[in-house]
Order: C-alpha cells, then structure tokens, then sequence
C-alpha cells in the first residue's frame, strides 16, 4: 500500500495545481490511483491466465459497476477517519528541503511500468513473443 500512498498523495498534489477538483482533491487523487489498481488487477488476471490457475473473462456488463466499486472502495478507504491527511502530512514533513519531482512525472512513470507489466502478461498468456514454445 505504501506504494498506493505515495502514487495517492502525488495524484492529489496534482490534482489540487490543476484546480479542477478545488471542491474535492482527495477525489482527484483516487482516479489516478483507481487506474493503476485497475491495471494492476487486469495485469494479475492475466498471469493467473498463462499459468493455468483461473479462467477470468471480464464481461461489457460489468465495466462500470466494477470500476464504480473500484471508486468507492478506495474512496472508502482513504477518507476512513481521514487516513488520507495522515498520509498527507507524512510525505509533506519528509520532502521538507528536497528536490521533488512533479507529480505528472511520477504518475506517468508508474502508468508506463504498470501498462508495460500489463503488455507483458498478455503476451505471456497468449505465449507469444518470448514466451512462445
């Protein structure tokens, strides 16, 4: 989750410099962070595929209430009795001095490498590629 945390609070860093969700930025930051458990899911689904472990078939249906539970469940848990400003805090007090990075920066680099593990395990459960027998 540490990795979740930090892809959160530099999602919501973002989302309160872009302005679009003045209202509302832990929202913000739990769409990015939404997407990448999404890829993280669909990436895990597909090696259990490859191995032989489990058949999952993700049908048209289901996409929005899935992604809909998605949200509600991370929104959930990071506004649980406002665990979402302690992890705030916490990475605010540390970067006290330091360089950081952009936020669009770190949120890209976790995309591609998620997006990547992603193409990845496609290729592994249709044995293509270099995993081709």
């Amino acid at each position: 989750m540490i990795v979740y945390n930090y892809l959160f609070y530099k999602s919501y860093i973002l989302a309160k410099r872009s302005r679009n969700f003045d209202d509302m930025p832990v929202l913000g930051g739990i769409i990015f962070v939404v997407a990448c458990v999404m890829f993280n899911i669909f990436t895990i689904t597909q090696i259990f595929e490859g191995l032989g472990v489990m058949d999952v078939e993700f049908k048209e249906r289901y996409k929005f209430p899935f992604a809909l539970a998605l949200v509600g469940i991370m929104l959930g848990y990071y506004l649980f009795k406002g665990r979402y400003k302690r992890i705030i805090e916490k990475y605010e007090q540390s970067k006290s001095g330091k360089p950081q990075l952009h936020p669009i920066f770190v949120i890209i680099i976790y995309y591609g490498i998620s997006f990547g593990l992603l193409l990845l395990a496609g290729l592994y459960k249709n044995k293509d590629w270099i995993f081709a027998r």
